[in-house]
C-alpha cells in the first residue's frame, strides 16, 4: 500500500488531517493553473453598459511545452516539505496512499480506454520488456555492487527504477493522439499500451521480489 503507514500511526484529529491533505491539493492545482497560464497565457472579458473590457496575459513561454504536471509536482513538493508545517505535521500519509492509488487507477483507465494496438503485438511486447527489464537487470547490479543488497531486493529495487511513470506518459501520449503526431504510424497509442503493461509487469514483479527478500 502507498503511504507506508497504518491507520494507527496517524496524528491530529481528522479535520486536522484533512486540512494537510488540503492544503497540498490546493498548492498543486495552482501550481497546474501557473504552468498552464505560461505556456497558452489567459484572457479576460468583462461588459457593463455595452462596453467590454479585455485583460490579457501573454504566454510567456511559447518555444517549448511543459506538462501542467510539473507544477503540480513543484508546489506539491513546496507544500508538502516547506510550508504550512502546523499543517503538515498531521499530513495523513495513510489516506493520501488511497489517494495516490485512485488517481494511478484513473490515469491507467484512461490509457486503456485509448488502446488500439491491432496489429502491433510485437512491437508492444517488446516496447514492454526490453526497456524494462534491461534496466531493472543494470539497477539490480548497480544496488548490488554499491549497497551489497540480498540479490532479491535488489531486483525489486531494479523494477522500482523500471518502471515507467504513466502519470507521464498517459498524458503526453494522448495530448500527441489529439493533435495528430504519429498517429497514422499509431505511435502514442502503442506507446500508451507498452507503459499500462510496463506498469503492470514492475507492479507483479516488485512485489514478488519483495515477498521473496523478506521472507
Amino acid at each position: 500500500m502507498a503511504g507506508g503507514k497504518g491507520a494507527e500511526t496517524l496524528t491530529g484529529t481528522f479535520g486536522q488531517q484533512m486540512q494537510a491533505m488540503l492544503v497540498v491539493v490546493i498548492f498543486a492545482a495552482c501550481g497546474g493553473i501557473l504552468v498552464q497560464i505560461m505556456m497558452k497565457g489567459l484572457e479576460f472579458r468583462s461588459g457593463k453598459l455595452g462596453a467590454t473590457k479585455h485583460l490579457k496575459i501573454p504566454a510567456l513561454l511559447t518555444k517549448i511545452e511543459i506538462p501542467p504536471l510539473v507544477g503540480m509536482i513543484l508546489f506539491g513538493c513546496i507544500a508538502r516539505n516547506f510550508f504550512c508545517s502546523e499543517y503538515m505535521d498531521h499530513y495523513p500519509e495513510y489516506y493520501a496512499g488511497w489517494v495516490r492509488s485512485v488517481c494511478l487507477s484513473i490515469i491507467l483507465l484512461r490509457g486503456g480506454m485509448e488502446l488500439e494496438f491491432a496489429g502491433k503485438g510485437l512491437t508492444v511486447v517488446l516496447l514492454t520488456l526490453v526497456p524494462q527489464n534491461a534496466e531493472a537487470i543494470c539497477a539490480a547490479v548497480a544496488s548490488k555492487w554499491i549497497f551489497n543488497f540480498p540479490w532479491p531486493l535488489c531486483f525489486a529495487q531494479g523494477y522500482t527504477l523500471g518502471a515507467v511513470s504513466p502519470a507521464i506518459i498517459v498524458p503526453s501520449c494522448m495530448i500527441l493522439h489529439n493533435k495528430q503526431y504519429g498517429t497514422a504510424k499509431g505511435i502514442p497509442t502503442t506507446l500508451i499500451a507498452a507503459s499500462s503493461f510496463d506498469d503492470i509487469i514492475a507492479i507483479s514483479l516488485f512485489s514478488v521480489f519483495l515477498t521473496v527478500s523478506f521472507n
